[in-house]
């Protein structure tokens, strides 16, 4: 048994469909049929939007680049950053702070 299709994925989707359509009515019922609803709709723009990609001789599949950027590692500046003793608590206040994060008064 290989990896469904696109087209069992809908069949199926349309199975799950009629059998939540004869339950009782319930917000959990409701919200399942909208999303299979919504799943067979996307399922079949899918099919639509890749078969007019195919016509037209267009790359079906572009990577891309991740969306979630992961922030690099601080430079070594970066960790040398200037600080000062709050001269109420004594507490380190870093150089890009106005305040001091212990107490709350300000430089």
């Amino acid at each position: 048994m290989g990896n469904p299709s696109l087209d069992e994925f809908r069949l199926w989707l349309q199975a799950e469909i009629a059998d939540i359509e004869q339950l009782e009515q319930s917000s959990d019922r409701n919200k399942r049929l909208t999303q299979l609803e919504m799943s067979l709709q996307e399922a079949m723009a899918f099919s639509i939007a890749w078969e007019i990609r195919t016509e037209a001789s267009v790359n079906q599949v572009v990577r891309q680049k991740p969306v979630r950027l992961i922030s690099e590692a601080p430079t070594s500046e970066q960790n040398q950053m200037s600080t000062e003793k709050c001269a109420s608590c004594d507490s380190i206040i870093e150089d890009d702070l106005d305040f001091c994060p212990s107490c709350g008064e300000n430089r």
